[in-house]
């Protein structure tokens, strides 16, 4: 391991220090806020800092996830990013077990990428770790950060956040996935499964779910535990109304026309918003085959 050893300047930035060159000085604090994190996370980011610090491969060290977005709570995990050298970062992220194990014990830990990892203590404080070479940070997508440390004022060359608007291709895409699902529930009833009904139900869900978050971008990236983060109050409202399947005929079929119901009532205004052209063949062609069947969903005015 690369040990810090030679002089520095520090400036103090919060609870944080900038170093402007490798140096003797100490590891930096907790940051302000931190304290919003349950006790284990305190002992585990001290640790981290004291083992990523010391080594010089790491030129800087950053907290991101809904910390770096201001927006952090005790259920939230420690996300870390750190930029390595970049003649050392194979190196660096080659032996990621070696240094995670100097930090904590671990029950649990699954590399993402090289140097890129999630991991559980044995006190089931979640740590997530992403490395990247520091030729790398003008382009990187996490741009919502909390500097720990920084040995080459690498900080200043992370992008400015630039969150995408909604993508009427996703839109569009999800409109008639909607639809074209819709033309299987036969399998359904023809088979009795109503468990399937269930997942079928389900899946509505969900892409009502994908419709509603993507219309509500612009938004910063978040992971899967921020759920309804992603929604506005109106579309989450309108969601939690939804009624919850049960594995028998009468639930389903009820759930399953309430969910369509809120399709056809929102689907069509978001399409126009956005340019997407409703796909009324298709609508059409998946509508008449239900009715065929006794299967009739609600359709677009």
């Amino acid at each position: 391991m690369n040990l810090v050893t030679n002089s520095t300047l520090a400036v103090t930035i919060g609870a944080s220090i900038l170093i402007m060159t490798d140096g003797v000085s100490g590891p930096p604090g907790r940051p302000d806020g931190f304290d919003v994190y349950p006790d284990g996370y305190g002992q585990l980011f001290d640790k981290a800092v004291e083992v990523l610090f010391r080594d010089a491969r790491v030129r800087g060290m950053w907290l991101h996830g809904a910390f770096g977005r201001g927006a952090a709570d005790s259920a939230s995990d420690l996300d870390i990013s750190i930029a390595i050298a970049d003649p050392e970062f194979d190196e660096f992220a080659a032996g990621w077990r070696d240094w995670l194990a100097e930090i904590t014990p671990t029950v649990n830990a699954d590399p993402i990428a090289p140097g890129c990892f999630f991991a559980m203590t044995p006190g089931c404080e979640r740590v997530d770790v992403i490395s990247e070479r520091v030729s790398d940070l003008t382009t990187t997508h996490l741009t919502r950060r909390v500097l720990i440390f920084d040995r080459d004022r690498l900080d200043a060359t992370i992008p400015a956040p630039d969150d995408p608007p909604p993508n009427p291709e996703t839109i569009a895409y999800v409109i008639k996935e909607t639809l074209r699902t819709a033309a299987n529930f036969d399998t359904v009833v023809v088979r009795d499964d109503w468990l399937l009904g269930v997942v079928s139900v389900q899946t509505v869900h969900s892409l009502l779910y994908q419709l509603f978050t993507e219309a509500n971008k612009p938004q910063p990236p978040t992971g899967p535990k921020q759920w309804s983060f992603k929604l506005s109050p109106r579309h989450r409202r309108l969601l939690e109304a939804l009624p919850v399947p049960q594995a028998e005929r009468e639930s389903v079929m009820a759930a399953r026309q309430a969910a369509y119901g809120l399709f056809v009532a929102e689907a069509p205004a978001i399409a126009d918003a956005y340019g997407v052209q409703w796909p009324a063949d298709l609508e059409r062609t998946v509508g008449n085959h239900l009715d065929r069947n006794g299967l009739g969903i609600p359709h677009s005015a």
